[in-house]
């Protein structure tokens, strides 16, 4: 049963290793499905350089309001909290970029209604 136990916990650790190597030098996962009131908590932002998280409104296909932004060092963050200024109207994206203009990776954040 231990073997068992080992060989499953084994296999997880390359998974979720496998997983994070082949998203590219930049990336973003999302914490839980959240309600998008005043915060959004990301699990990790990996940045190739020193880069800023935006959170945008997101209705229809389109993107809408700046929400709130957070700045992330090169490398792992962990657990990034995001500030809203005011809730998302339906759902929202968060997007890493290191110059304002150039998206490094977009990624939807779910909305709990």
């Amino acid at each position: 049963m231990t073997n068992s136990i080992k060989t499953l916990v084994a296999a997880a650790v390359v998974a979720v290793a496998g997983s994070a190597a082949f998203a590219g030098p930049n990336y973003i996962i999302p914490g839980q499905a959240q309600s998008l009131t005043s915060t959004v908590n990301l699990d990790l932002v990996r940045a190739d350089a020193n880069s800023t998280v935006y959170i945008y409104d997101f209705h229809n296909g389109e993107r809408g309001a700046l929400l709130g932004s957070e700045a992330v060092h090169a490398g792992a963050n962990t657990n990034v909290k995001v500030q809203l200024s005011r809730p998302a109207t339906s759902d929202a994206i968060a997007v890493l970029s290191n110059d304002g203009v150039t998206d490094l990776d977009v990624r939807d954040v779910n909305n709990v209604q």
